[in-house]
């Protein structure tokens, strides 16, 4: 079974200062996961952030309890980080895909880089098996319209 992950990727200004907080936000924005207003997804991300770094995940439950809101609303939530790429679940607990930070965003890297190579193999064979022509191409010439 294949893996969908919806990745987005916003341009944001980099935080101005190397701030934990300021930086976990940053991240929560870049990856379209929060506007900004809002603190749970930032306030998820770093307590999983701070877990997996120290070899512990968090479980939903601890999420829940500690932030004092719905169990359904965090799990809302952490599915988004995990639709992401950034976060996994392992049995009960969840996780930075990777040791930390930095080898979490290296590794999305590396997958988008390998879907654009799979899109660019299918461009270039699409280019060399098949003509594209217009819908509008008439007498050899290219037009705008079509005149009916």
């Amino acid at each position: 079974m294949s893996m969908i992950e919806r990745i987005v990727i916003r341009q944001v200004n980099r935080p101005s200062s190397e701030n934990a907080k300021e930086v976990i936000e940053w991240f929560c924005e870049v990856f379209d996961l929060s506007d900004g207003g809002d603190d749970i997804e930032p306030t998820i991300f770093q307590e999983i952030v701070s877990n997996s770094m120290s070899g512990d995940g968090v479980t939903s439950k601890e999420l829940t309890e500690e932030l004092d809101m719905p169990r359904s609303t965090v799990i809302y939530h952490l599915n988004r980080f995990i639709d992401t790429g950034l976060v996994i679940r392992r049995g009960r607990k969840y996780y930075l895909r990777s040791e930390d930070l930095a080898s979490t965003i290296e590794d999305i890297q590396a997958d988008m880089f390998r879907e654009f190579g799979r899109m660019i193999d299918v461009a270039q064979r699409m280019n060399n098996t098949h003509e594209v022509e217009s819908r509008y191409k008439k007498n050899g010439k290219r037009q705008l319209y079509e005149k009916r």
